[in-house]
């Protein structure tokens, strides 16, 4: 009786071992399709603060620096396997509010605005594009990676390959960090061509030509949806005037993005 029990207890100690070992691993990984693909419920609301900085510094001439910056409310009125619409109200800085309605379709690949649908380039918004992230599959891992190429002129870049690293995980509230870096030459999306630069207090307007961009940053995801997005490209450029000829310098671009209480962004 006693080897019968002593071998009872080796096996229920091994099955425990077993499902604390499994436990363990699930804990260290979490699902893609849990953080990665957005998920959102009718009447949910969504509040974002965002703001985007572009900034040359040409030799010769006064630095150049403008800003943008706003919040926006998402209230979600119907979710299909198709599509994610909502109703939306942004608020730039210095300008009226906009309402307008608002569709997320093919995974987040296209946004429409007010009935015009358009491929979605923007760097960061209210949830994953894969286009600029890919789609991972199964189960991920901090330090895991994977490499994708932006196949179309984007917001803050051009065209490129770029790698995917997992920062942390949360698998019990569905929420991933990523990293994302990458580089490519050619144009951003609506490229500045001129810019006005200053020089002994008198603006001229001049060409620019940019050279390899590089980006990085982090973005934190919760079932789909932007809880965090920081994200800087720096480029070498080249200015012509017919004044002064050509001169050199730099073009550097960041976007911050957070969610927030939508309460907190209602006039």
């Amino acid at each position: 009786m006693f080897k019968l029990f002593r071998t009872s207890l080796v096996t229920l100690i091994s099955t425990i071992t077993l499902l604390t070992t499994a436990s363990d691993a699930a804990e260290k990984t979490i699902d893609a399709s849990r953080c990665l693909e957005t998920r959102m419920q009718v009447s949910q609301e969504i509040g974002n603060v965002f703001s985007r900085t572009i900034a040359f510094q040409i030799n010769g001439f006064d630095p150049l620096v403008s800003r943008v910056s706003g919040t926006g409310i998402y209230k979600v009125k119907q979710v299909t396997p198709e599509q994610i619409v909502t109703d939306a109200t942004f608020l730039y800085d210095g300008h009226p509010a906009s309402t307008g309605e608002t569709i997320i379709k093919d995974g987040g690949r296209t946004l429409c605005w007010k009935n015009k649908c358009s491929t979605a380039t923007d760097a960061s918004g209210v949830s994953i594009n894969p286009l600029l992230w890919g789609t991972p599959k199964d189960r991920l891992h901090v330090g895991q990676s994977w490499e994708i190429r932006i196949a179309l002129p984007w917001e803050l870049g051009p065209p490129g390959p770029q790698t995917v690293k997992v920062i942390s995980i949360d698998p019990l509230n569905d929420t991933i960090t990523l990293e994302r870096s990458g580089e490519g030459e050619g144009d951003a999306a609506n490229e500045i061509k001129k810019i006005p630069l200053v020089k002994d207090k008198k603006t001229y307007m001049v060409e620019v030509s940019a050279g390899k961009a590089k980006w990085s940053g982090y973005t934190t995801f919760r079932r789909g949806v932007i809880l965090s997005d920081v994200l800087l490209m720096e480029r070498p450029v080249t200015v012509m005037s017919k004044e002064f000829g050509q001169s050199s310098g730099t073009e550097r671009e960041y976007i911050l993005l957070n969610a927030s209480a939508p309460d907190l962004l209602r006039n």
